[in-house]
């Protein structure tokens, strides 16, 4: 278990008017116990039009976090959640994913837990789970400010491509040609993600591992592909368009072919919290309806 709280950071974007009444809730229940509340100025602003919320902040940020928040409050889904990994970096403050709308894997206190997730913060009845990042470089990185992705990086083709051509290598050694529409190479947890939706397999967020899976391989007999976290991948891309999409999480950039691209296992880690009544595999189950079979009820009962 953890210590108590006494700082918090709130993160967000946007939040839709059916959960303004729970987000007040939850700005009172901190206040209430004297918790020190900051807040990313963007999304307080829109607060500040669209809710109407009280002036409970003590500070605003724009970038980074003060390194002395004890957790940062994502508020959101889980795209919500990958963008707050940038306002962390390697401080190591844990991120709490609070679900503002429906399906969430990420940000998974729902709405009617915020109370009891709040109870345990303050009492300090909470664990603190530690996830692979991703990290990539190239010449001329679109995103060198923060070169790390938690979920995963993607290489897309662009709406003018037809197809793509990855060619991939594992340290010097060459793998394979990819002619697809694109690679992805995720981290166990971003691979129940995109990559899942790819075809990809479901590895569980403890293990050292990254994955590669093809998005719409053009060969039936290329299957995603899971490496040991120690190596490094080398991308190189060709295209009739002469460019590519490079994606890290929500990021989107268009590049050149003439760019070669470095993954490798992040050099830190993102910190995540996680209550007591939480569990991943429950979340694969409930989230996921993962095995979902009536034979498994019987079993369980």
């Amino acid at each position: 278990m953890c210590s108590k709280i006494s700082k918090v950071a709130i993160y967000g974007r946007v939040i839709h008017e059916e959960f303004y009444p729970y987000f007040k809730q939850m700005l009172r229940d901190l206040n209430e116990r004297e918790v020190c509340l900051t807040c990313y100025k963007p999304f307080y602003d829109f607060l500040k039009e669209k809710c109407g919320i009280p002036d409970v902040f003590q500070a605003f940020y724009e970038e980074d976090v003060d390194q002395d928040t004890d957790v940062l409050f994502s508020v959101g889904g889980d795209g919500t959640f990958l963008d707050s990994a940038m306002r962390v970096k390697n401080y190591g403050i844990p991120v709490l994913g609070i679900n503002s709308g429906r399906l969430g894997f990420l940000a998974n206190i729902a709405q009617e837990e915020i109370p009891q997730a709040i109870h345990w913060l303050c009492a300090g009845k909470f664990d603190v789970e530690q996830r692979a990042l991703v990290k990539f470089e190239m010449e001329d990185n679109p995103f060198a400010e923060f070169n790390y992705a938690l979920n995963e990086i993607s290489i897309l083709k662009t709406e003018r491509s037809s197809l793509l051509k990855v060619h991939a290598y594992i340290g010097k050694e060459y793998l394979t040609t990819y002619w697809a529409d694109g690679v992805i190479v995720a981290t166990p947890t971003g691979s129940t993600a995109y990559s899942l939706s790819c075809g990809g397999p479901i590895v569980a967020f403890g293990c050292d591992n990254l994955i590669i899976t093809p998005v719409s391989p053009h060969n039936l007999n290329m299957r995603p592909l899971i490496l040991p976290g120690n190596v490094q991948i080398r991308l190189k891309v060709e295209s009739r368009s002469g460019d590519f999409m490079l994606s890290a999480d929500s990021r989107m950039q268009r590049m050149s072919d003439n760019h070669e691209l470095f993954i490798s296992s992040g050099d830190f880690k993102m910190n995540v919290v996680k209550m007591p009544d939480h569990s991943y595999y429950e979340t694969l189950r409930n989230k996921l309806n993962w095995g979902e079979d009536k034979r498994n009820k019987k079993d369980k009962s």
